[in-house]
């Protein structure tokens, strides 16, 4: 589940007041793997 945060910094000269990021990964039986995390800036 994607999850929002607070930034408030400034990214290719253009400043964003939320940061979005969205894991992806796989839950094994004794470990949780993770394979990419997203982030989207908004």
């Amino acid at each position: 589940m994607p999850q929002r945060f607070p930034f408030l910094s400034k990214l290719n000269g253009k400043v964003y007041p939320t940061k979005q990021v969205r894991p992806v990964f796989v839950e094994e039986a004794a470990e949780l793997v993770v394979i990419t995390v997203y982030t989207y800036c908004f």
